[in-house]
């Protein structure tokens, strides 16, 4: 298989491995951050969520200042072991009944802010080890498969774990991956040439590059500026209807809830992957059709979620959604790869993440006052059908370029 090809070259194979296995232990890590939470504030939960994103908004937008003058190999190491470190102090303090709300907040909110740091880099790395444009798209496939496979075995696993271990040391089994992802970096990548950073600014010219560099070269691009609101749409719904409202509304209607909403990200998982298997041996022509098709999909998707009463429809409509994921990453790493300078690919990736965790930011500070209001159920389906309206949105800007061709650059 194609998809597959990218992998008889060691540093990719390598890096790859790394990353699914730290975005495996990532499930355990968002149960448990969201569950404890839960426990100690319920249905308010939303706002530690929202703490995290707000921190990874924070961190994707200034990072930059910083980690655009290292090494990319370097700021991932970093990462990966301050990561663990955060997580052990977070396990230590379950296992001997010290947690606490503001401990959880504050070690969550560090933790966002050094994952904010790493996958810019990761991003900005793979064009280096990956030069030839198709091994570069099965690569980008590759990688956007590791969250796919983590939706699978992380979920899976926890169904496996769930009753004979406590919630509190699901911290443990993250902090394990990120360190063997931290020797996966250096076995990979650390001792390869660095990726191309720009190195004419200097001061304040610097920082202001860090913050809107992205943005510079993102505004010309009509498909790139469509896709970062698709983004921006889809997370929203994401949060609010899948990662929160759907863990909150199994807990109030389900016999089983941590079961069944494992079960639900496995087939979620399932449905992931299998496409990304299929779409990573295709290229993507017409990126911004695979973009309408994701937000139609995926707000469909959201909709139906919490009117499935039973379990194996819950899982059914959950595999279908999935098929959004794939169609959007990988059009927009074909978008962000294809039309920016090298030396600027970290920073336009920086830029897709604040579209991102301004997405998740704003649903969890909305949804416990959306969820109180309006109820969990209702609140889910009024964020899928938001996201439909944005791909008809899309549908609409497509119609009106192909009427007005002179105005219009090729999508």
């Amino acid at each position: 298989m194609f998809v597959l090809k990218p992998l008889a070259q060691r540093s990719i194979s390598l890096l790859w491995a790394g990353q699914v296995l730290a975005a495996t232990g990532s499930e355990f890590y968002m149960v448990a951050v969201v569950w404890i939470a839960a426990d100690f504030i319920g249905r308010d939960a939303g706002y530690v969520s929202a703490l995290q994103s707000g921190a990874l908004l924070f961190g994707s937008l200034f990072g930059g200042i910083l980690t655009d003058r290292w090494r990319h190999s370097t700021t991932m190491i970093s990462a990966d072991v301050l990561r663990t470190l955060l997580l052990l102090v977070l396990s230590v303090t379950g296992l001997m009944h010290f947690m606490s709300l503001p401990l959880l907040m504050v070690l969550a909110g560090c933790i966002a802010l050094l994952t904010a740091a790493f996958d810019p880099s990761l991003q900005a790395t793979l064009p280096t080890i990956a030069v030839d444009p198709d091994i570069r798209h099965a690569t980008n496939g590759l990688f956007d498969a590791t969250r796919r496979m983590a939706r699978i075995l992380g979920p899976s696993m926890i169904a496996l774990v769930n009753g004979f271990l406590p919630k509190s040391q699901f911290f443990t089994v993250t902090a394990a991956t990120f360190l063997l992802s931290a020797l996966a970096v250096w076995l990979a990548v650390a001792k390869l040439p660095s990726a191309p950073r720009r190195r004419d600014f200097s001061g304040t010219a610097a920082v202001i590059d860090g913050v809107l560099g992205g943005w510079r070269m993102a505004r010309g691009h009509a498909a790139i500026l469509y896709g970062l609101f698709t983004n921006l749409m889809g997370n929203i719904a994401w949060a609010m209807g899948i990662l929160l409202g759907m863990l909150l509304h199994l807990r109030e209607t389900s016999a089983d809830p941590l079961t069944d909403y494992s079960l639900m990200m496995t087939a979620y998982g399932v449905g992931n992957l299998t496409t990304n298997l299929i779409l990573s041996s295709v290229k993507p022509r017409r990126p911004v059709v695979w973009i309408i098709a994701a937000k139609l999909i995926f707000g469909a998707g959201v909709f139906l979620l919490p009117l499935m009463h039973d379990r194996i429809w819950l899982m059914v409509v959950a595999s279908l959604a999935a098929i959004n994921g794939p169609f959007e990453n990988l059009a927009m790493l074909h978008l962000m790869q294809t039309r920016s300078e090298p030396h600027r690919l970290a920073q336009v990736y920086r830029l897709l993440m604040c579209a991102i965790f301004l997405g998740l930011f704003l649903a969890y500070l909305m949804s416990p006052s959306l969820f109180a209001w309006f109820g969990i159920g209702p609140s889910i389906m009024g964020a899928g059908a938001a996201v439909f309206v944005s791909g008809l949105i899309g549908i609409g800007l497509l119609a009106w370029r192909q009427s007005h061709p002179v105005d219009a650059k090729p999508a």
